[in-house]
């Protein structure tokens, strides 16, 4: 029996893992702002961008469990808009939910796991939850694709800083998927950029016709629980082929078949 901490889990995909990891047996904590009620689930207050929810969140884990095997970080948020007209109060609300929201966690998680005894070969798992944006960045929703894509490569670099104290990293990259992630859409420009508004049209449709939160959850579980572990999963296969088609066309190619993807 593991001790797994979600972020995000009173919805989406954190919520369907958090069921499907309680239903494997293990203990489970949501840590999220508001509680969304949730059989074998263990809510506790915590706001990713507040350090001091955090810390109060692993201090009451801490002196209950002892340690955190599993750490899931799915909380996020995403803006969409033309980049030019995007506030910079947004943009770094986009990051500091998306990608120090993360680390914030981890820095309080870390202790805890780095000095657990090890458990078989290893000591803990962290999952990053990003999203095939940010290998593919899409129009008109920049921000977040850059928030991911900095989470991509922050997984890689992490899974080496940690290595050595047997804390596996997994970063798991959803196409699209249809829940009620929490997303702005500001339509400002759109009299400069016209292509605007059909490019949004078109990732809210992809995402409504997307998988459910329960397909992308049983990769989040391959990243948790598996032997050996990859760095990196997707969704389904067409994300699976995606990442192929990423390594095999040039940029310039890419960026043309994204642009019609979106209209643009």
């Amino acid at each position: 029996m593991a001790v797994a901490v979600i972020t995000g889990a009173s919805s989406g995909i954190g919520r369907a893992t958090a069921k499907m990891l309680v239903e494997k047996g293990h203990v489970v904590y949501d840590l999220s702002r508001t509680e969304n009620a949730q059989d074998g689930v263990r809510h506790i207050a915590c706001d990713v961008t507040d350090r001091e929810t955090i810390k109060a969140a692993f201090d009451t884990i801490g002196e209950r469990e002892g340690r955190v095997d599993i750490l899931v970080l799915c909380a996020g948020m995403g803006i969409a808009g033309a980049i030019e007209f995007t506030p910079e109060s947004e943009m770094k609300r986009q990051f500091d939910v998306n990608v120090y929201g993360p680390i914030r966690v981890l820095q309080y998680a870390l202790p805890i796991m780095r000095n657990q005894c090890v458990n078989g070969h290893e000591r803990g798992r962290v999952v990053f939850i990003s999203s095939m944006a940010g290998v593919f960045s899409i129009p008109f929703q920049s921000m977040y694709s850059a928030s991911k894509a900095a989470i991509n490569n922050y997984a890689f670099a992490l899974r080496n800083e940690l290595k050595d104290y047997k804390i596996t990293v997994s970063c798991v990259m959803p196409g699209d998927v249809h829940t009620n992630f929490k997303r702005s859409t500001d339509l400002t420009g759109n009299d400069i950029y016209p292509k605007m508004k059909g490019a949004i049209k078109q990732m809210i449709k992809d995402e409504e016709n997307g998988l459910t939160s329960e397909q992308v959850a049983t990769r989040v579980m391959k990243a948790c629980t598996k032997k050996n572990p990859k760095l990196y999963y997707t969704s389904d296969l067409l994300s699976d082929f995606e990442c192929i088609l990423k390594r095999i066309v040039s940029n310039s190619l890419a960026a043309k078949v994204v642009a019609k993807m979106y209209h643009c």
